[in-house]
């Protein structure tokens, strides 16, 4: 079982699970934007909220849970200890179902400060299906997680994919019969209910189980701790990712205004995922593994190397999708949803910036620092809340982005201090300021093109023109080590055709 954590096979975890989201992020934009364009903006962003809600819903229900199996089931995994594997998955698991019933609960008892603008149905018929998916979406990710805690990555790559491609069949068809608002948001419920059916199949298979027992007394003691400061931090997580901008938008501004911000936090979701969630979805189980094989000193070079990694592609993702933005949206959503491009313009580069916090992130659950990673994330929500309570009742939609924007570059720049200063961890400034460079320069060779020749194709040159200028700037400038294509160099002398490629980049690089 440790040859799953292994330099090549994670490798190819990486590459199935980007593989996967490929077809599942295409699948899910074309289902999208179907829906968009046959609901019509008022009633998408209905839509979108009741989404949006049912999502917040599926993270207070999973809390730490998925984040602590992921934890602790792979470090006895890399200890070689299979049986309290199994034992601590049926601990989660109880806690699971606690959550579920109590997040239920409170949903239940708020439900009248949470109605969507403009809802004209019965309310607790929207709280049925907002429960279901969520309650659904919920279990699937716990399964998820337990297998991502064995090294089975490609459960997660195979269920997302299928069940993807099945739901973009069925808004297809649900376009075609002419389907309203309830039609689509059933849709939505039944696609939810598909994810845990699918999983639990797919586990036993696998054999991935619980197993009765308790688990050890000493384990546990580090258990818990970690899992009470993660239920602080993904709650708080919930709340300062757009939660409180989606919520004042909906009670303030209006159906619309949801719509379109969701539109731009969707496409910005789904750009990030193309590019990282195979590093994503490996990191932490990796590092876990590293923890319990070696300490802080194996965990400590996977750091430094995840944040180059993201770094780059979060400079890629930032610098195509700004040009890009405009385009994509005339030309899926139509000009309805003109007001959702210069949205997506800001959180694509505000994303792409980022994207580097979900290395600090897995850095502090992984060497058991949850506490201080909690309370960066309180001040998060904190400094969030007060962001769009200051800016979204004035400017509207344009305060919700700016609240975003501003919230998530000062929360990226105290959790990097706090890595720096108290855990003493090496960050690889030099490297990222390479890779500014390189940015900067494409940027130059860009812009120009995207001023001469205005209008969507324009832009969308450009944004190729910047994505091949980064990739040269960044050979030029060497911006990557030897070591980054020893894992490229072997899986690439597979191929034939493939067999020079290695040693052409290896000119481009410097040594470790």
């Amino acid at each position: 079982m440790s040859d799953r954590f292994g330099s090549k096979a994670v490798f190819r975890s990486a590459l199935l699970i980007t593989g996967s989201t490929y077809v599942a992020y295409a699948a899910g934009l074309l289902t999208n934007t179907v829906i968009a364009r046959s609901l019509g903006p008022a009633d998408f962003g209905r839509y979108s909220y009741l989404i949006w809600l049912s999502g917040l819903l599926v993270v207070f229900m999973n809390n730490g849970l998925t984040t602590s199996a992921i934890r602790f089931v792979s470090e006895c995994v890399g200890r070689g200890e299979a049986d309290a594997a199994r034992k601590l998955h049926r601990w989660f698991s109880a806690r699971q179902w606690a959550a579920v019933l109590g997040v239920a609960a409170v949903f239940l008892a708020v439900l009248p400060w949470l109605k969507p603008a403009g809802w004209d149905g019965n309310l607790m018929v929207f709280a049925a299906l907002a429960l279901t998916a969520a309650v659904a979406r919920a279990w699937y990710l716990f399964g998820v997680s337990v297998a991502k805690g064995h090294g089975l990555f490609g459960l997660e790559a195979g269920s997302v994919s299928l069940l993807a491609v099945a739901s973009m069949v069925a808004a297809v068809g649900a376009m075609f019969a002419g389907a309203g608002l309830m039609g689509f948001l059933v849709i939505f419920v039944l696609h939810s209910l598909a994810h845990p059916v699918v999983i639990a199949i797919w586990s036993r298979k696998a054999g991935v189980a619980s197993a009765a027992g308790a688990s050890d007394p000493a384990l546990l003691q580090r258990v818990r701790p970690h899992l009470y400061w993660t239920v602080v931090l993904t709650f708080a997580a919930a709340l300062s990712n757009k939660s409180f901008e989606t919520y004042l938008l909906n009670s303030m501004v209006g159906a619309e205004a949801v719509g379109f911000f969701t539109i731009a936090a969707a496409l910005t979701r789904g750009g990030v995922d193309l590019l990282s969630s195979g590093l994503t979805s490996i990191l932490m189980p990796t590092m876990a593994h590293a923890y319990g094989a070696g300490g802080v000193d194996r965990v400590s070079r996977i750091t430094s190397d995840a944040a180059r990694y993201f770094q780059y592609l979060g400079l890629l993702l930032a610098g195509v999708g700004a040009f890009w933005a405009a385009p994509v949206i005339s030309i899926m959503y139509g000009p309805a949803y003109h007001q959702a491009a210069f949205l997506l313009q800001v959180m694509v580069v505000v994303g792409g910036l980022t994207l580097t916090q979900g290395t600090f992130g897995a850095l502090l659950s992984t060497t058991d620092n949850q506490r201080v990673r909690a309370g960066v994330s309180v001040f998060s929500v904190a400094f969030s809340a007060v962001a769009a309570l200051l800016l979204v009742p004035r400017f509207g939609i344009l305060g919700a982005v700016a609240a975003h924007a501003v919230s998530s570059l000062v929360v990226l720049a105290v959790v990097a201090g706090f890595v720096v200063v108290t855990l003493k961890i090496r960050l690889p400034f030099a490297d990222l300021g390479r890779m500014f460079l390189a940015a900067g320069c494409a940027l130059a060779v860009a812009a120009p093109v995207a001023l001469a020749w205005h209008g969507p194709l324009g832009q969308g040159l450009a944004g190729v023109v910047y994505g091949l200028a980064y990739l040269a700037s960044s050979l030029l400038l060497r911006v990557w080590y030897a070591r980054d294509l020893e894992v490229i160099g072997s899986a690439a002398r597979r191929f034939s055709f493939l067999a020079g490629v290695p040693a052409w980049l290896d000119r481009w690089t410097r040594p470790a």
